[in-house]
């Protein structure tokens, strides 16, 4: 190593790369616990031992329209973490975790700085802004994918390459691949809404009217509300009220005592399929956010269950028909048809096995001390 204590700076500007990051943070610190492991990062990650020099939520923006609005407070954060990248905190490696708006243009100056710089979980160029593919593979001092067929896509450049493997099959709990259908009395229904407010205020009330909906069919269903994070809890009143369960735990403890999900379209979708939970994706955002990714998107699937596995192996719904009777309809064609639910957990539980075994937490750290060597 360069010194005693490297310095290690993360950028993680969301909360799945938080939870992703936070193993790789606890997998430096258990190898080098001198290490300085600090920039933008979540609560999971700090209570790894990670030093957020910003704070977190702030970052946690989705959408072009939301993105420009908050616009002068992205470039005041590049320009400070840039400041102290200069500064006695100079980095001996840089990790920018997903979050690729804000990370390319950073890995970009920390680059010009002669700062090497690890990209973990690369930006899906497999379903838009393909050249996105060619600019990382130029800029970064290596590429860690988490999808096995994300490797081709960046293997004609100079940047080596590395399916460092998935890691929510790392942190998740094993699922009974065995599973039957449980019967429609006391049938258990989870919600997640998102780990975004803009999310929750896009998709919760629809999944809220869908559930009120099933409820009235199935009276003896469980309803439950994943609420992540701090967020306000007048956001969930409708839910509350309705007399769904709050829950604030972790998802995958939520999904563990689930049969059936409404999610909001993201890193969720792999959760609960990875957990062998039957799922109907959801996606909605603003007419113009909507426009602009139609225009670019190339692929004709929102879910990471479907794209993974090339089929549409759980129904989704995107923009126009994120309303209750569709929501409901899918649903419920989940639970009253047995044949259908379980066809749907056996699919599911053939992506663990798609994704492999590697642990990227102990991958990515031997690629990260490779630099500080």
């Amino acid at each position: 190593m360069k010194n005693a204590n490297p310095s290690i700076t993360f950028v993680a500007g969301e909360p799945s790369g938080d939870a992703h990051a936070s193993a790789v943070v606890r997998s430096i610190k258990e190898r080098c616990p001198s290490a300085d492991v600090w920039g933008v990062g979540g609560p999971r990650m700090q209570s790894a031992g990670f030093d957020s020099v910003l704070p977190f939520a702030e970052f946690n923006r989705m959408g072009y329209v939301e993105v420009l609005s908050h616009l002068p407070f992205f470039l005041g954060a590049k320009k400070k973490l840039l400041k102290m990248m200069a500064g006695a905190r100079r980095p001996d490696v840089l990790i920018c975790v997903d979050y690729s708006g804000f990370n390319m243009p950073l890995m970009k100056e920390a680059r010009d700085m002669g700062i090497p710089v690890v990209w973990y979980i690369a930006p899906m160029v497999w379903a838009w802004k393909r050249k996105r593919a060619a600019v990382l593979g130029a800029q970064a001092s290596h590429i860690a994918v988490i999808f096995p067929f994300e490797e081709q896509y960046f293997s004609p450049y100079a940047a080596p390459v590395t399916f460092v493997g998935n890691p929510l099959t790392e942190s998740l709990p094993p699922v009974d691949t065995a599973k039957k259908f449980p019967g429609t009395d006391g049938f258990r229904l989870a919600i997640a809404p998102g780990s975004r407010p803009q999310e929750i205020k896009n998709m919760l009330n629809v999944m809220i009217d869908a559930a009120c909906m099933l409820k009235t069919k199935f009276p003896t269903m469980k309803i439950a509300v994943s609420r992540f994070g701090g967020f306000d809890e007048n956001l969930f009143c409708r839910a509350k009220d309705a007399g769904f369960e709050i829950f604030g735990g972790p998802l995958s403890a939520l999904l563990q005592r689930s049969d059936l999900a409404l999610v909001t379209s993201g890193t969720a979708t792999l959760e609960a399929a990875l957990m062998g939970v039957p799922t109907v994706a959801a996606y909605r955002t603003s007419r113009i956010s909507y426009a602009i990714y139609k225009k670019f998107v190339t692929i004709d699937r929102i879910s990471l269950p479907n794209i993974i596995a090339a089929n549409p192996i759980i129904p989704e719904c995107v923009q126009a028909d994120v309303n209750p009777k569709k929501l409901y309809c899918e649903a419920e064609r989940l639970i009253s048809i047995p044949q259908r639910w379980e066809e749907t957990a056996t699919n599911l539980s053939t992506l663990r096995a798609q994704l492999g075994e590697k642990k990227p937490s102990k991958e990515l750290a031997n690629i990260i001390f490779s630099f500080l060597k």
